[in-house]
């Protein structure tokens, strides 16, 4: 598959590379983002980097995951990541985010992720594109809605992480919902 470079009004999004290893290091590594992501430890080691960046390049590969880096447009520095994992059979793709601490609360987030819905929209076979957050995790709700999805239901017991169940709210966009909002018909 293609791996695209996005631009936005201040983001470049582009596959992360092994370039990417010492900035994505220092930004994972933090207790905040694992303890509200799924896959991402802390303390966040360089083991942890190449087993993602494997991971990354083999869902590029195979079609399955479209991670993107989220970098400063004018820089190119290393801020978080996004990207979505494709379930074209099924016809939808679950969305997933991180920022580092020192970019957060400037809305990139939201801009990227608004980015990676319109790439899936524009160029993959989906119908659908959903999100999960952590009930206790408001700000990664925030910026969905901001990004266009709608709270579609709280599901108890939907993650376990460390032993411990979490309850989680799901949001999504349907392509038609897109397209309305795009002025698309």
């Amino acid at each position: 598959m293609d791996r695209p470079r996005l631009t936005t009004r201040r983001l470049l999004l582009s596959p992360p590379a092994l370039g990417d290893a010492a900035a994505v290091i220092r930004l994972a590594n933090d207790p905040l983002i694992a303890e509200f992501t799924v896959s991402v430890p802390y303390p966040y080691s360089e083991a942890d980097l190449v087993g993602w960046l494997h991971a990354v390049d083999a869902g590029w590969n195979d079609g399955t995951a479209l991670v993107f880096a989220i970098r400063d447009r004018a820089s190119e520095q290393l801020m978080g990541a996004t990207g979505i994992h494709l379930h074209p059979r099924y016809g939808y793709a679950e969305l997933g985010f991180w920022m580092g601490r020192p970019f957060r609360g400037k809305g990139y987030v939201r801009e990227a992720v608004a980015a990676v819905i319109d790439y899936g929209f524009e160029h993959l076979p989906i119908q659908r594109v959903h999100a999960n957050h952590r009930v206790d995790n408001e700000a990664s709700g925030r910026v969905l809605q901001a990004s266009g999805l709608i709270r579609e239901a709280r599901l108890e017991q939907f993650l376990q992480k460390e032993g411990q169940a979490w309850d989680v709210i799901q949001y999504r966009i349907l392509r038609r919902e897109w397209e309305q909002a795009k002025g698309i018909t």
